[in-house]
């Protein structure tokens, strides 16, 4: 089938990377291709069980199936000489002893959400499995979680469309039912994120996150702190590089990080260890994320059109399972049995 994927950003790649695996033709419209959007932004979790500490159990279930999905996904494009980075050693979470408690409540929240965990969770000692981490003496190591370099992953994805599809760098004023921009495709699938909000119910959360260079700071776990402010992420990333996060704010304001931000973040890396205080600040980054007021994707499916949306913080967490979720989609499936009739 002749396919239309608008929007390349995490969902709207892999979406089109899927179709080019199963043989379809795929055309995928982009305006902005300048590494700003939210998806190259992303801190690249996959960490269904930490974020369970304010998502539901759908998007856990959703999260646990993409794990799975992922590295199928990375295996691919590193045969096709795309290196990406990925790394599945599960997160360490934290607390400092006055914030004790938030450790504890977030263990209750585990139990009550999901019951039996005892596989997949441990309470452990967090110097034995990371000795720098010199400040902390009880952590939860949440053992099935992962992570993926968002900037390698998308770049290898638009390298395959590229390639084995079309790119086409346009904008994009009208999405419906088998049409974009008036030309028609045999299926198109709507991925477009904020641009997407007068056909979606949609607002925007602002993300930021700050990227710094510390050779002085060795960590191979993703770390997560319980704070009752705020929640902050530590990624370890290759080459020393780690990425710090955990400011969310209710704005589509895609401006400039402010100043309190950044002194909160990179004071609480601090926290965590003091070799981040001879690091190098490498960048500064916001986006914004696409949501609904019930922080739940949604995809719709019509005949001859696709939409997924509202991916809320879990662009990289959700994305595979809900790819598959639409590909298997009983008029989707429908629509290209009668095309190899047709044909």
């Amino acid at each position: 089938m002749n396919i239309a994927v608008v929007g390349a950003g995490i969902c709207g790649s892999v979406m089109a990377y899927e179709c080019i695996q199963l043989g379809h033709n795929v055309t995928v419209f982009e305006q902005d291709m300048s590494k700003q959007s939210c998806s190259f932004t992303a801190a690249g979790m996959l960490a269904p069980m930490a974020e369970l500490e304010s998502a539901n159990t759908h998007v856990y279930e959703l999260g646990l199936r993409s794990l799975a999905l992922w590295p199928n996904i990375i295996s691919h494009l590193t045969k096709q000489n795309h290196a990406v980075f990925y790394r599945d050693s599960g997160t360490l979470v934290l607390a400092h002893k006055q914030d004790a408690n938030s450790l504890s409540q977030f263990h209750d929240v585990l139990q009550r959400k999901l019951g039996n965990f005892n596989e997949s969770v441990s309470v452990v000692d967090p110097r034995i499995i990371e000795p720098e981490l010199i400040n902390f003496h009880s952590a939860l190591h949440l053992k099935q979680e992962a992570q993926v370099d968002s900037h390698q992953v998308l770049n290898a994805l638009h390298n395959v469309i590229g390639n084995q599809g079309e790119l086409r760098l346009s904008r994009v004023d009208s999405v419906a039912c088998h049409h974009v921009n008036g030309e028609y495709f045999d299926w198109v699938f709507d991925c477009r994120g904020l641009a997407a909000k007068q056909e979606v119910n949609l607002y925007g959360v602002r993300g930021e996150r700050i990227l710094l260079h510390a050779p002085e700071v060795n960590i191979q776990h993703m770390i997560r702190v319980m704070h009752p402010k705020y929640k902050l992420y530590v990624v370890p990333r290759e080459d020393y590089h780690f990425i710090i996060g955990a400011t969310e704010i209710e704005s589509a304001d895609d401006g400039p990080m402010s100043v309190r931000s950044a002194l909160e973040l990179l004071s609480a890396a601090y926290s965590v260890h003091k070799g981040f205080a001879e690091a190098r600040i490498v960048s500064l980054n916001t986006g914004v994320r696409p949501t609904r007021l019930d922080h739940q994707p949604v995809v719709d499916v019509k005949g001859g059109l696709t939409r997924i949306n509202g991916l809320y913080r879990h662009g990289y967490l959700l994305t595979p399972a809900l790819v598959e979720q639409a590909l298997t989609a009983e008029l989707f499936t429908k629509a290209c049995g009668q095309q190899l009739v047709t044909h």
